[in-house]
């Protein structure tokens, strides 16, 4: 076969995106249901005894698909599968579909010429430098200006009335998504305030010194979620250990602990990074409280 071919890298880096779009299964033992079965990338996993093989099979036919270019295909198949799980009120399957949905939506809005990887091998890392420079620029506030931005991490609570209640970080490491670095929270005191479950899960995170220090905490939200910053830090003497911006849905407007308000373009490609983050702590919030909902009902 004649060259040049993409390298197994970059390969990778395709699979990694169509994984969260149809799940599939790279383990070797199925005795149990693997480690990627519980970030929701193995779903669902053959490692579990309930799982319907026909359902495993259908992703990868959907796989298989991406891989032959064909997204609106799988698309189509993806929304009227959307409809059917909501006909029967199978809400969860319903809200993985459309999490499945979102992330091929993006991935056919911000194509990527497989000709370009050959002309840049570094192409991928120098999008994910983009990214970065482009928020640092938008956003007026010195502290994300003279950092370098490696590790941002984003939060979300989960919920049904105060109970189940969950929180999720999900982490971009120098601009790139990375899931191996995803941490759950079962909230500890539940609360009909999203609020003060958030700061429970922030002041649970500043106090873990063996992670690593975030650079940019980003909050699911606006302003109500953003005072969560008031009660964190010390009101005399205190010393940020890093901006905190929150980012308001619909609109998609940054908010700043300093009262700044930034709306961004659409196709920003920093803004995209903050929304990728944010679904993604979404699916991965929801993903524990539908566990502890079911544990609930039993």
């Amino acid at each position: 076969m004649a060259g040049p071919f993409l390298s197994g890298l970059i390969a990778r880096k395709i699979l990694r995106h169509f994984r969260r779009i149809a799940p599939y299964c790279v383990a070797t033992d199925h005795s149990r249901p693997c480690l990627y079965s519980q970030l929701g990338l193995c779903n669902p996993c053959p490692g579990n005894p309930k799982t319907n093989p026909k359902e495993y099979l259908k992703n990868i036919v959907f796989l298989k698909r991406l891989l032959r270019g064909q997204f609106k295909f799988v698309l189509t198949f993806l929304k009227k599968s959307m409809q059917e799980y909501s006909k029967i009120q199978d809400f969860e399957k319903a809200a993985q579909t459309r999490d499945h949905i979102k992330n091929l939506d993006l991935l056919m809005h911000t194509p990527i010429p497989p000709d370009d990887y050959i002309v840049n091998p570094n192409l991928t890392a120098d999008r994910h430098q983009q990214a970065l420079e482009s928020l640092r620029s938008s956003i007026n506030y010195e502290l994300i200006t003279n950092n370098s931005l490696h590790r941002i991490e984003m939060y979300d609570i989960a919920h049904l009335a105060g109970t189940a209640a969950t929180g999720a970080m999900t982490v971009a490491i120098d601009g790139e998504i990375s899931p191996q670095n995803y941490r759950h929270f079962k909230i500890q005191h539940p609360s009909h305030d999203d609020v003060d479950m958030l700061r429970e899960v922030l002041e649970r995170r500043l106090k873990r010194t063996d992670w690593p220090p975030p650079d940019l905490i980003v909050l699911d939200g606006g302003k109500p979620q953003l005072s969560v910053v008031e009660g964190l830090f010390p009101a005399k003497g205190g010393v940020q250990p890093c901006p905190i911006i929150a980012l308001a849905k619909k609109e998609e407007i940054i908010h700043t602990s300093r009262s700044q308000e930034i709306k961004l373009p659409r196709n920003h490609p920093g803004l995209q990074l903050l929304q990728h983050l944010r679904d993604e702590a979404h699916r991965f919030s929801r993903r524990l409280h539908h566990l502890h909902r079911k544990f609930i009902i039993k």
